[in-house]
């Protein structure tokens, strides 16, 4: 079974789209403020921001730039 579960992190976001902004957004953020950080491969960017996502760390600011 993956974790995060895609469809908690659907639910939280509001809609597919708006996970795929946040989720790219916070990746950008990931790699250009902790360069080296995921360089052992254990865990990506990518699913690093989906477990802060389903875990509620960051959540989707609609509306706002």
């Amino acid at each position: 079974m993956l974790y995060p579960k895609i469809e908690v992190c659907i639910d939280r976001a509001g809609s597919k789209y708006t996970l795929a902004v946040v989720v790219a957004k916070r990746v950008n953020d990931l790699i250009s403020k902790m360069p080296g950080e995921f360089s052992d491969g254990n865990v990506k960017e990518l699913t690093y921001a989906l477990k802060e996502i389903a875990d509620g760390k960051i959540a989707p600011c609609i509306g706002t730039n």
